[in-house]
């Protein structure tokens, strides 16, 4: 197979089967009968199988590495439909064959050969080399593909052969030969469908019939002998009925074979191994092989590291050891140990893990048989070093930081008292309580190192803490002139300042839960209400600040903190005495509670004034966030009454039942715990006793009698109020056809919930004002949507103004084409279609009692359209007013018209069949109505009368050769008024109206029948359509 090596000689028919030995592999011809076994079939399937059986028997891992399937190109194009479709369902048999006998999924190499057989092949690829000839022509497919890419593949290798073409001819100078090359990919063309049908019935596959393992499809030609086959003549021959005229036999060229070299040598023998892949038996035996090996080796390690490690583990242990230790002091050498200046925790966490991480492992029993187990004295150095390490490293950096925060909060009394305690407990100055320091490190922590990448650090820190902690603490030199200067500062905290702060943190671990919006209003009022600070609904007041915490944890813990605070006393530097007659500590208790009670104000007036309404994203967000605020369930309420509650510390003692006295036994939880409260304090009733908790009751009174209790109380009102514009808004479809009434009414919701919010207290009026404008949004929004879709709608003005306005006389004077009179009245008439949107529209937001209209706001609501739009409307109601004086649905204008006394030539004015002359017998006032019975068409001014019949352009304006002026048309009085000059004559009804025509000219009075007429304005010139959005 190598180009180099011997060629393998011998070419004809297989009789049996023909064995061809190579350097790369051995290729075995059958004989085609066994393909086909046609001839016998009995004796050829036997002799097919037999041979199959013999490969497996004789090479049972790899029976087979391919298979190659030759068929003739000349085959394909000279058999019919039925001998192709029968061919390939014996080639599809014989794979199939070879497959399930050899138990392999063969990858099968389809060579369709005698390429040279097709015309013009060998003029084509005259001009390759050898190793041009060498190369691979064909496709190869992906291994989960198959023969569905065969045509698109086909395509690739035919434009290829298209590319060339022009090349080829180029360089080919025989005319007959320039033939054959140009036609060649024609020829190949040709084949393309009874190839990729043989290719489909072969190897296509079905659900029940798989289709076999098709690698490739290759075109080669090994011998050029034989007379070509010209399809492309053959068919046009026998489509004209001429004879074709036989190609000339081929002439074998030695040594030439074209696409067989690197095909078989690099793509079939470079895939030998890939029926490998399939083979069960190959993977079984591979996982077996390794599998054993995997086993002695296995083996043979547990028994080297059994004799290892008796020996070695002792000895492993203690180089460990020395190298963990070299390591860590080496690691120490650039860390301050003497006088630590700074509090650089991340730099020296490594060297902590380090310290912790020295190992400790036991030697194990190994070691221990022989008595050369040093892990227990391994172990005690160990822990030595990193508690050390601890003392040395850890703790002065503590110090140094809690002594900068100190200096940092000396302004703060409350921090620095806190830091004090914990600074004088590190240094032994004061009795340890680790629980407390461990808080405070870890809150520091946290706001130093805060976020996921700072966490394991704030882990190692922790558990560094903790075992600094669970040893006896070295003592350490603290900053003297530091805690005077911090305990002068603490010092003139009040007592009571005190006491209270140290109750505030046990809440937290009294577990009381926080009070938070979400919880109240459920998942769907937190869609309604929002923060404005940003904050989540689920961030509330803390558990301190709820009537839980009074009563559960400020309360209870009066006594007991005031008695911590004097046991305290040792933070100060002097013994504090909390006083115990009864009166001083009355007053102690009392100021506790004036503190908390000021912090509770602080806490919900905060979160009163930083819940709002989230604002509606459009009209049905809307309707249906007022239907939830408003329905019996309603998320507002449910929010008013939890705060409520929350804002009464103390509940209030009901009315005594008839028959029993108020203080007399039988009174309900409440009052015996408001009397417990009245013991704590000392006073002798409620209302003296509570200064602070009753100013806390009356800061909040409005808002609790807002709540109140039943349907009676002001919440009741105020969610009926919502429910109406709730309901107002959902009649606002985008269908409106009228402004809602309640706009010009005085039920208008919308100033019914602004009149309510001034007299209800925070937050509810802000939530009220709101809402209201939300409503007023919305409702405004709904207008302005109706009416631009009442005025584009089939019922009102723009499309039919659209029609009649644009591009139309006289709106466009220049324009040719009239706008229809009964369009025009439809449009402008009284009641007509501008009429009729105006009023139903946009009256009531229009002021119409100047000589300018006005726009105004109705209910706060914003009117629907622009000045520039209210504009056209006025122009419109003036063509109304002036084309309409008399209020019918046609248009009619009544006027006077007379020849003006001013010397003017002889001309004749017709006007449909009225005529009037400036002279003679006619020269008389005719009194007119446009358009009357004809219309006034034509209308024509002529300044010799013997053309006055002369003729005009249909629909236009005529200068006639006679000096005539006219006009035609519906609108042919206002095309010749246009014509002439219309000058006032100092009256609103009297115009002179003058005509010039060369060097003629002739003047007329034009007397209209009232003040408001179209002559003289350009009340119909550049008028446009109003345009709503």
């Amino acid at each position: 197979l190598d180009g180099e090596a011997m060629p393998v000689g011998g070419v004809g028919g297989t009789r049996l089967c023909d064995w061809w030995f190579a350097d790369e592999a051995v290729l075995i011809d059958t004989a085609g009968r066994y393909t086909t076994q046609d001839s016998d079939k009995a004796v050829d399937r036997a002799g097919w199988e037999g041979f199959l059986d013999l490969l497996r028997r004789t090479r049972k891992r790899q029976p087979v590495n391919g298979a190659i399937v030759v068929v003739s190109l000349t085959d394909i194009a000279a058999a019919d439909p039925v001998a192709r479709a029968a061919h390939a369902r014996t080639v599809r048999r014989r794979v199939t064959e070879l497959s399930d006998r050899l138990r392999l999924r063969v990858p099968v190499y389809m060579m369709f050969s005698k390429a040279d057989q097709l015309a013009g092949f060998n003029e084509y690829f005259d001009d390759l080399d050898a190793e041009g000839r060498g190369q691979v022509w064909g496709m190869t497919f992906p291994l989960a593909g198959g023969v569905e890419a065969f045509n698109a593949e086909f395509r690739l290798l035919l434009d290829r052969l298209d590319e060339r073409v022009y090349e080829r001819l180029q360089a080919e100078r025989a005319p007959d030969r320039r033939a054959l090359l140009g036609g060649f990919p024609l020829q190949l063309a040709s084949l393309q469908g009874p190839l990729a049908d043989f290719l489909a019935q072969a190897f296509g596959g079905t659900r029940l019939d798989p289709a076999p393992f098709l690698r490739g499809v290759y075109i080669t030609s090994a011998t050029q002998a034989g007379t070509p086959i010209d399809r492309l003549t053959g068919m046009l021959a026998r489509s004209f009925g001429v004879d074709q005229k036989r190609a000339p036999s081929l002439k074998p060229v030695a040594g030439r074979n074209y696409f067989l070299k690197r095909m078989l040598g690099e793509v079939i023998l470079g895939e030998a191994l890939l029926v490998a892949t399939g083979s069960k038996r190959m993977r079984r035996l591979r996982l077996l092989r390794i599998g054993a090996l995997g086993t002695i080796a296995a083996a043979t390690l547990v028994v080297s590291l059994g004799l290892w490690r008796a020996e070695a583990t002792n000895r492993v242990a203690v180089e460990r050891a020395d190298e963990a230790i070299a390591g860590y002091r080496q690691q120490l050498a650039g860390v301050s140990l003497d006088q630590v200046s700074d509090d650089d925790l991340p730099s020296v966490v490594p060297l902590l893990d380090t310290a912790r991480a020295l190992p400790r492992e036991p030697a194990g029993w190994l070691a221990g048989l022989f008595g050369l187990s040093q892990a227990d004295k391994l172990e005690a150095v160990e822990r030595s070093i990193y508690h050390r390490s601890l003392e040395r490293i850890l703790l002065p950096r503590l110090v140094w930081r809690l002594e900068q925060q100190m200096r940092g909060q000396i302004d703060n009394p409350d921090f620095l008292y806190q830091a004090t305690r914990i600074y004088l407990m590190l240094g032994g100055a004061g009795p340890l309580d680790p629980a407390l320091v461990r808080d405070w490190m870890t809150l520091d922590w946290q706001a130093r190192f805060p976020g996921v990448l700072n966490a394991q650090m704030r882990e190692h820190l922790a558990v560094h803490l903790d075992a600094l902690l669970a040893e006896p603490l070295p003592a350490v030199t603290l900053d003297g002139a530091l805690v005077e200067t911090a305990r002068a500062s603490f010092s003139r905290v009040s007592l009571a300042a005190r006491v209270y702060g140290r109750i505030r943190p046990e809440a937290s671990a009294a577990a009381v839960p926080g009070w938070t919006p979400a919880a109240e209003l459920g998942s769907a009022g937190a869609q309604l209400f929002t923060r404005v600070s940003g904050k989540p609904l689920t961030d509330g007041i803390p558990g301190f600040y709820t009537a839980a915490g009074f009563q559960t944890v400020l309360l209870p813990r009066l006594a007991g903190a005031a008695k911590a605070v004097a046991e305290e006393s040792w933070v100060l530097g002097r013994n504090d005495v909390v006083p115990s007659d009864e009166a001083a500590l009355r007053t102690l208790e009392r100021d506790v509670v004036a503190l908390y009670a000021a912090d509770f104000q602080a806490q919900w007036d905060g979160m009163l004034a930083d819940l709002v309404l989230a604002p509606f994203a459009d009209r049905p967000a809307a309707i249906q966030g007022l239907y939830v605020l408003s329905s019996p369930q309603s998320p507002m309420r449910d929010l008013l009454v939890s705060i409520a509650q929350q804002l009464t510390v103390m509940p209030a003692p009901p009315p005594a039942p008839a028959g029993q006295a108020a203080g007399q036994p039988g009174g309900d939880a409440g009052a015996e715990q408001r009397k417990a409260l009245a013991a704590v304090i000392g006073a002798a009733t409620p209302d003296s006793a509570m200064p602070a908790v009753d100013a806390l009751d009356q800061h909040f009174r409005p808002l609790k009698d807002f709540v109140g209790d039943g349907q009676a109380a002001p919440i009741t009102g105020v969610t009926r109020l919502i429910n109406t514009l709730q309901q107002e808004l959902a009649q606002l479809g985008p269908d409106a056809a009228n402004v809602p009434a309640a706009l010009q009414g005085s039920g208008d919701p919308v100033q019914l919930l602004l009149a309510e919010s001034q007299r209800q207290p925070a937050p509810v009026a802000r939530w009220l004002q709101q809402i209201a404008a939300s409503g007023q949004s919305m409702i405004g929004s709904s207008v302005r949507h109706a009416a631009a879709t009442a005025f584009s709608g089939a019922d009102g003005p723009g499309q039919l103004c659209k029609a009649v306005v644009a591009r139309r006389f006289p709106f466009s004077p220049s324009s040719d084409q009239d706008a229809p009179l009964d369009d025009f009245a439809r449009l402008f008439g009284p009641d007509g279609l501008f009429d009729s949107y105006f009023d139903s529209q946009i009256r009531p937001f229009v002021d119409t009692s100047g000589p300018v209209w006005r726009l105004q706001p109705v209910g706060g609501v914003t009117p629907p359209v622009s000045p520039a739009t209210l504009a056209q409307f006025q122009r419109a109601a003036a063509i109304r007013d002036a084309f309409f004086p008399s209020g019918g649905n046609q248009p009619q204008i009544r006027f006077d018209l007379a020849p003006a006394d001013d010397g003017s030539g002889p001309a004749t004015l017709a006007l449909g069949g009225t005529t009037i002359a400036t002279t003679g017998d006619q020269a008389r006032q005719a009194s007119l109505t446009w358009p009357g019975a004809d219309g006034m068409n034509p209308a024509r001014i002529s300044f010799d009368p013997a053309v006055a019949d002369g003729g005009l352009t249909p629909g236009g304006v005529s200068a006639g050769g006679g000096g005539s002026i006219g006009a035609s048309g519906p609108w042919a009085l206002f095309r010749l008024l246009q014509q002439g000059r219309l000058s006032p004559s100092g009256r609103p009804e009297e115009f002179v109206l003058a005509f010039r025509s060369g060097a003629s000219q002739a003047s007329f009075t034009l007397r209209a029948g009232s003040s408001r007429n179209p002559f003289g304005k350009d009340l119909l010139k550049g008028f446009q359509c109003p345009v709503l959005q």
